[in-house]
């Protein structure tokens, strides 16, 4: 900390970046420097913050939860922001994974306006990239989507109900970190002090990613509730097969276990044991038995094959998805079924 003094006098503007909040002595000793607000360092510690902005007097105290890819699944970490005049001060626990490798290399590289611009640009330039972080994870979840519909419409198992249920959790977390970011935008707008006219535009560009994330997040959300409707309507139709079948199977028994019955009674005068084409009439008398049965059942559409067994069937010839299936869902969130397009980004 004793050596931020020099560098606030020396460059037009400073980030400073403290990686690991596990140090309080470092944290108070920081915040002493720069003056900071007593409750904007407890909620730094706090990691358990909501995305907000909070004027402090001359400063900005920004908090958004960024994507953190070090992890197999969707886990956020906190970043905490303080801008001032002429200096960035940000906070996070873990500096591996987070997403703004493509801030630091356009500083260090002289790419785009980041490095010439003021503080209030760069604290935008942060949050906007934790805004495209989520592009990724999102794009993942819908493309798990999309591998599950496919599966679930082929052959629907157990564990896919976990999965589900797996990708809905991920989901909500995901929405509960996005939400309200939306409100934290809407707060950095009406700054007029801190955020010129010019960059509230692209503060405002960076809401609307947001509202893209959001549309993108509820379809992910509607589509995995209805793909358990899905999987439990294809197990009760299947389980609705194996039922028929074997009800046709005990139907035509039935007459035949009759004659066979009667004709294994111990009676002493049965006339057609005795009789040389006895047991052949009675064979041809069970066959036709059976025949009729079978015949009146198809006549019935009873026999038919199901529609879940018939879409099977069409996928695994033609490799094709069913209308209003996976690809109609990817189609929901990407527009047209073409290629996801990256997130717009304002020039920097």
């Amino acid at each position: 900390p004793s050596e931020i003094p020099p560098l606030l006098s020396r460059w037009t503007v400073v980030w400073i970046d403290v990686e690991g909040l596990g140090d309080a002595d470092l944290l108070r000793r920081v915040g002493e420097v720069f003056k900071f607000h007593p409750l904007a360092m407890e909620d730094v510690a706090d990691t358990s913050q909501r995305a907000k902005v909070e004027p402090y007097g001359e400063m900005t105290f920004i908090v958004a939860p960024m994507p953190h890819s070090a992890s197999d699944s969707f886990a956020t970490e906190q970043l905490s922001i303080f801008v001032g005049s002429n200096w960035v001060v940000t906070f996070q626990d873990a500096p591996r994974g987070d997403c703004l490798g493509i801030i630091r290399d356009r500083i260090r590289h002289g790419r785009g306006r980041v490095r010439t611009s003021p503080a209030p640009y760069l604290a935008y330039a942060l949050v906007d990239a934790v805004i495209d972080g989520y592009f990724p994870v999102v794009e993942q979840i819908g493309n798990r989507l999309d591998d599950l519909e496919r599966e679930v419409l082929e052959s629907p198992r157990h564990e896919h109900i976990a999965t589900l249920r797996s990708v809905k959790r991920e989901l909500t977390r995901l929405r509960r970190a996005i939400w309200p970011m939306r409100d934290a935008l809407t707060s950095m707008m009406t700054l007029d002090a801190v955020f010129s006219s010019e960059l509230r535009l692209y503060v405002r560009d960076a809401h609307d990613h947001v509202v893209r994330l959001m549309d993108i997040v509820e379809t992910d959300r509607s589509m995995a509730s209805d793909l358990v409707e899905i999987h439990l309507s294809a197990v009760s139709a299947r389980l609705g097969e194996v039922n028929k079948f074997l009800t046709v199977i005990a139907t035509i028994f039935l007459p035949l276990s009759w004659i066979a019955g009667v004709y294994g009674m111990n009676f002493r005068i049965m006339p057609e044991l005795e009789w040389r084409w006895g047991y052949p009439l009675t064979v041809l008398l069970m066959l036709a038995c059976a025949g009729g049965l079978l015949f009146y059942f198809h006549r019935k559409g009873w026999l038919a094959p199901s529609v879940f067994g018939t879409e099977r069937r069409r996928l695994r010839r033609f490799g094709t998805r069913p209308a209003g299936g996976a690809g109609s869902g990817a189609r929901a969130r990407n527009g047209g079924g073409a290629a996801p397009m990256p997130p717009a980004h304002p020039p920097r």
